[in-house]
């Protein structure tokens, strides 16, 4: 799923309500393009997708970190280190927590209440989540970020040939790699990368 539309891209671009199909598949590609940058500058997806997933524990502990995830059907553990979920944690059991309390961002955190999470044995990942993972609506500011990126992408190809954006009195100016506007919207979106 994209995190913008063709029209506010073609708005974005000043061209009102241009149809040529030429100029909308190219918008429409520029879309696609900008939103797996996004992806993969922020280490996020801003969709939605139910899945069963399993995951390792570290150490002795009740909390454990997860992906972006929004709610969670089922969560299991491996208690005998045999391969097998045998054990359904209880919703009364358990809370969802995020690190940073922010409005309208999803879950990070599924803490026990009761007990801790098994982490020594031969198997890694002792844990599964059953449960809908990413975010239940595009943030306005990803979606600015995106019409932002998949204009200067769809501009790019016609305006900027060899990165040149335009001559002045100056000579010619660059289109500049790195837009602070983008970056800015991403920002708050990344997530931290560990050494």
């Amino acid at each position: 799923m994209a995190y913008c539309t063709v029209d506010e891209v073609v708005q974005r671009m000043g061209h009102g309500s241009a149809t040529a199909p030429d100029f909308l598949a190219r918008v429409t590609d520029a879309i696609t393009a900008a939103t797996v940058q996004i992806d993969s500058d922020t280490g996020r997806v801003f969709t939605s997708s139910t899945a069963t997933r399993t995951f390792g524990v570290d150490g002795y502990t009740h909390e454990l970190f997860l992906p972006d995830f929004t709610a969670v059907t089922t969560l299991k553990l491996d208690d005998d280190d045999d391969g097998t979920y045998e054990v359904t944690i209880a919703a009364t059991d358990y809370e969802l927590d995020t690190l940073y309390v922010r409005t309208g961002w999803p879950y990070d955190t599924i803490r026990l209440l009761e007990r801790n999470y098994p982490y020594a044995g031969k198997r890694r990942r002792r844990v599964e989540v059953n449960g809908t993972w990413g975010w239940s609506a595009v943030p306005a500011p990803i979606n600015q970020a995106c019409s932002l990126l998949a204009a200067r992408i769809a501009e790019r190809t016609t305006a900027a040939l060899f990165g040149t954006q335009s001559f002045g009195d100056l000579g010619a100016a660059s289109i500049r790699n790195n837009d602070p506007d983008y970056l800015r919207l991403i920002g708050p979106y990344r997530v931290p990368m560990v050494a």
